[in-house]
């Protein structure tokens, strides 16, 4: 009988240490984030911070699984992921789609610095636009961060006003609200996917290009573009979002830990990409640029033409131009 229970005794103690180690497994979760940035990108710089904050706040509960470089999903497939919940991280670039007055955050000098940027980031109007881009796309918008302002390159013009733009073809991204790019300037806008640019660049069937100074850069554009000026007519900005469904399945303590970890990386990114900029332009003109400073103010003075475009936009872009 002794023996019996020795034996009850000992079957009971393997059962909860098999349990608690169990437990303490499932406890551990890993969330996919996928995004199409290179390893040495400040996005994916950043998400690394995110998720060295992520471990340090949930004792490594929480851990992000990075899968960069487009190796998960492209970008559009990998927002359908959010959105459906198969995936559970991805970055958004614009909610225009789901929430039209969110397009003027890559609206015409809706920032005017990167000091304004810094602000708008504390205010209540970035935290209820979290809140509302995520129920509008129906996910959990985590934050927002920058690539950096976006500036034009032609190769024989050195245009200083939108006079000076008139018939010039310049090639602008290929989904709205980017084409306005080419609107305040006063050019003629050519929408062409971003691997097709150099070549078009090269042959004459785009006359220039706007970017940051980091796709520049990467895209060698410098090798097709002689002047680089410094137009600074669109904070270029994207943020992280979560399925619903992954952000549901957190406890209240967990979502926490989450928000703080993913405004940390935002904010990291920001810090690079202003940190760089100087390198960069410096890359550039060494490369062979000749840089032209810009007055921008005959510029600003054509967002009204934009904003007639998009009325939908005018509430929000007086609540961050009110940001002081």
């Amino acid at each position: 009988m002794k023996k019996m229970f020795v034996f009850v005794v000992a079957v009971l103690v393997s059962f909860q240490v098999t349990a608690g180690a169990s437990q303490g497994q499932a406890q551990k979760v890993k969330i996919r984030l996928a995004h199409v940035f290179t390893l040495d990108h400040p996005v994916h710089q950043g998400m690394l911070r995110a998720n060295e904050v992520l471990q340090q706040k949930t004792g490594g509960r929480l851990e992000l699984q990075i899968y960069p470089t487009g190796s998960y999903a492209a970008y559009k497939d990998a927002i359908r992921g959010v959105r459906m919940g198969t995936l559970d991280m991805c970055p958004l670039d614009t909610a225009i789609d789901y929430y039209p007055a969110s397009g003027v955050m890559l609206g015409p000098y809706t920032f005017r610095d990167y000091d304004h940027w810094k602000k708008f980031k504390k205010s209540n109007v970035y935290k209820e636009l979290l809140t509302t881009i995520g129920e509008k796309v129906g996910v959990k918008q985590l934050s927002l961060y920058t690539f950096g302002f976006r500036h034009a390159t032609t190769k024989n013009l050195v245009a200083k006003t939108p006079k000076d733009f008139e018939n010039f073809k310049i090639r602008v991204v290929d989904f709205p609200p980017y084409p306005e790019a080419a609107t305040i300037l006063g050019a003629v806008g050519t929408a062409l996917p971003i691997g097709d640019v150099y070549m078009a660049l090269s042959t004459g069937v785009a006359d220039g290009q706007e970017n940051p100074f980091t796709q520049i850069l990467t895209m060698k554009f410098y090798e097709v573009q002689k002047y680089l000026l410094l137009t600074g007519h669109m904070l270029a900005t994207s943020g992280v979002m979560m399925a619903k469904k992954t952000w549901d399945g957190l406890s209240p303590q967990d979502q926490t830990a989450v928000m703080e970890a993913f405004q940390v990386g935002a904010d990291r990114i920001d810090e690079l990409v202003i940190e760089k900029e100087k390198a960069m332009l410096d890359d550039l003109k060494s490369k062979g640029m000749t840089v032209v400073e810009i007055d921008k103010k005959p510029f600003m003075e054509r967002v009204p033409i934009v904003l007639k475009k998009y009325p939908e936009w005018t509430e929000l872009y007086n609540k961050i131009q009110a940001i002081k």
